[in-house]
């Protein structure tokens, strides 16, 4: 499963987990979407005009952050889901190590000084 196939499959695994989403032109230049909370609603948006590629790492980026059972989704769904947030879909392959996400989070300034 590729393309805007893959996109139309992450869609209905977040709307079957009462995830809103909304697919909408956004300004050039200032996010592929995200996830926000609209009228207590979970909801992710979409920029409609960005790549298939881009599209399919926004909603792969929050359904990544939700914890639920693997088993039973399509192969390729659950491909994307475990690849690490930080793995891009190109060819070229980068030499530094993925950064430690423990080590790089802000925890409200405690233990600073």
């Amino acid at each position: 499963m590729r393309g805007k196939v893959l996109v139309e499959a992450l869609v209905s695994l977040a709307q079957s987990r009462g995830i809103t989403v909304r697919k909408e032109a956004m300004s050039r230049g200032t996010s592929a979407g995200g996830f926000c909370v609209v009228k207590g609603v979970p909801t992710v948006l979409v920029d409609e005009r960005g790549s298939v590629d881009a599209q399919i790492e926004v909603l792969a980026g929050v359904l990544r952050r939700m914890t639920w059972e693997l088993d039973g989704l399509d192969p390729s769904v659950r491909a994307v889901l475990e690849r690490p947030a930080s793995e891009k879909r190109t060819k070229a392959a980068t030499s530094a190590p993925p950064a430690n996400p423990v080590a790089t989070r802000s925890i409200g300034g405690a233990g600073r000084g």
